[in-house]
């Protein structure tokens, strides 16, 4: 059942389209980004060239001896790109293509994304190099463990320090083990090492609203994207997501959710590719119906209510408003840049789009609503989750009683000044909308916030730069880096 869980949270990449070697490597692909972006403001190359510099990055190797008695050993890596804001944060992977050079890529990504959302983080990325897809449970767990002691040893994992979470491959189950095993190293001396990793079940100190939140993010900042009237008339698009056809590559956590909450505020599904194949339907597809096909078969092949189905990403070049890239970085390149019949492409996975196909894409007038500011949700939510952590106490714990009395009371005041006889409690309605708000609830609506107002940076960064969303997210941050180290300095 684990490896089951496991397989549905990789993706085959075999199964999707890849850059060419002359591309370069997702880094190269990153240091272009911010090289272009940085042109646009008047800091020092020198200082550039320290900001995009990664601080520390270490690869070590886990022994581990395997259900058949044969002793391997697996290749570990954690990057901190910069600590110039501590903890450093950012995911931790399972994946057979980790390397140095995809780690130092991924931290930088998040200095670049914590710094947009005005998190109090360094970023930071860090794996395991294998395919969980061929590893037990208990040689997971095993790896798991031994990954978060090796870090502990070299002062590189705490609440203080670097707090990771999960990512390609990992979700609650690996991060709880994580956290079990530093608590038990570290535990005895450091009160909050429950904090030392977010993305844990809650028995386990993680947070209501996490398991969504990349998703709901995604959803949140293209919402407030295309109902901004002026930014919608000034590309050339038609404004408000409502009704918008959406194809999304990479039904997992991030794929999934972000459909289920476009396709409530009215959106229409349309496509979507998969490990083992894509599907269509013009008619649209229920995301809540195609999530428990998913759950019971793995895949999206065999799902009833398509009309179409690929044993390829197919699905993905079909005409629609909206691609939402949400699998692995990528995944839309120069090979396949010229197939893609959409308006906008909003990107959920970390770096899915390679410089050059951006480059021709543009050039047809495709919009890109960068993956620095969609994908932020998961990091926003995780830093509530560490904030709990920190403060030994669940959010509303104190309030929520307070609140549902306020209300009442308020009520009886409207009741006695106007006269009216308010009777609320045969409605279900009434009784929710009197509540105080649960956890999920201040979850929800904080992401909401911080997404609503990254957006609003990010669009006015645009406007004073007359750049595209690409560039003003990497200006935004950029300035903010500068802007801090003017003040702090950098020597010790």
């Amino acid at each position: 059942m684990y490896i089951q869980k496991i397989a549905r949270q990789i993706i085959n990449r075999s199964c999707f389209s890849t850059a060419t070697i002359n591309e370069g490597t997702f880094l190269d692909q990153v240091m272009a980004y911010f090289n272009k972006a940085a042109g646009h403001t008047k800091i020092s190359q020198d200082k550039l060239d320290f900001y995009k510099s990664t601080d520390i990055v270490i690869k070590f190797n886990l022994p581990l001896v395997r259900d058949n008695g044969t002793y391997i050993c697996v290749p570990a890596y954690r990057a901190q790109h910069k600590t110039y804001r501590l903890p450093t944060k950012g995911g931790t992977r399972l994946s057979p293509h980790i390397n140095i050079e995809e780690v130092e890529a991924l931290s930088f990504l998040m200095t670049l994304k914590n710094s947009i959302l005005d998190l109090p983080y360094g970023g930071a990325k860090g794996g395991i190099g294998i395919n969980p897809r061929k590893f037990s449970k208990r040689e997971i767990e095993t790896l798991m463990r031994r990954y978060t002691l090796e870090l502990a040893k070299k002062n590189f994992i705490g609440a203080a320090i670097d707090v990771p979470g999960p990512d390609l491959g990992t979700g609650e189950q690996e991060m709880s083990w994580m956290k079990d095993a530093y608590t038990k190293f570290k535990g005895h001396q450091d009160i909050n090492s429950v904090g030392c990793v977010t993305g844990k079940a809650i028995t386990q100190g993680g947070i209501s609203g996490r398991q969504e939140s990349t998703g709901m993010g995604i959803f949140f900042a293209t919402r407030e994207i295309l109902n901004d009237l002026k930014y919608c008339q000034s590309v050339g698009i038609e404004p408000s997501l409502k009704g918008k056809s959406i194809i999304i590559q990479g039904y997992g956590n991030v794929g999934s959710f972000c459909a289920k909450y476009m396709y409530d505020y009215g959106a229409k599904i349309i496509g979507v590719a998969e490990h083992d194949g894509s599907i269509y339907n013009q008619d649209g597809i229920n995301p809540y119906e195609l999530a428990a096909h998913k759950t019971k078969t793995g895949g999206v092949k065999g799902f009833v209510n398509a009309s179409k189905y690929w044993e390829d990403e197919t699905a993905i070049y079909q005409q629609c408003d909206i691609f939402i890239p949400a699998a692995f970085e990528k995944t839309v390149n120069a090979n396949n840049a010229d197939k893609f019949n959409c308006k906008i492409i909003a990107e959920g996975a970390n770096g899915p789009t390679t410089m050059a196909a951006e480059d021709k894409l543009l050039s047809k007038g495709v919009i890109f609503l960068p993956d620095i500011l969609l994908n932020a949700g998961g990091v926003t939510v995780s830093y509530l989750e560490w904030l709990k952590n920190l403060k030994h106490i669940n959010p509303g714990r104190m309030t929520r009683r307070w609140e549902e009395q306020a209300k009442h009371r308020i009520l009886e005041v409207i009741k006695m000044s106007t006269g009216l006889n308010i009777n609320v409690k045969d409605s279900k309605l009434a009784k929710k909308m009197l509540e105080g708000p649960s956890e999920t609830d201040l979850v929800h609506t904080a992401l909401e916030q911080s997404m609503i107002e990254a957006v609003k940076n990010i669009m006015l960064t645009s406007q004073e730069y007359k750049v595209n969303l690409r560039l003003a997210a990497y200006i935004s941050a950029i300035n903010k880096l500068n802007e801090h180290f003017e003040m702090a300095g950098v020597e010790a």
